[in-house]
């Protein structure tokens, strides 16, 4: 269960799926020249199409924490392979 997402904006391109497709959750945010995502703030308000947002994200810029704080998504394995792929 979704407690509560942010989005790391270092990492984020900026490709406005989140914010289009999700106005309760994400809104875009000018960072100097670019547009990154950012939450609006609210609650979580539809578990599955913010589910569906974090995992449509192409940076996977978007994470979800449980009500422990704990990373749900993306998992480790998830991030050391954008990592990796990064690195090249």
């Amino acid at each position: 269960m979704i407690a509560t997402f942010d989005v790391d904006q270092p990492s984020c391109i900026g490709c406005g799926t989140c914010w289009v497709s999700n106005p309760q959750h994400f809104r875009e945010h000018q960072v100097g020249e670019e547009y990154k995502a950012a939450t609006t703030g609210h609650a979580v308000a539809d578990q599955a199409s913010l589910r569906l947002a974090a995992e449509g994200c192409p940076s996977l810029s978007i994470h979800l924490f449980d009500a422990e704080g704990r990373m749900i998504y993306p998992t480790s394995e998830q991030r050391a392979e954008r990592e990796r792929q990064a690195a090249w």
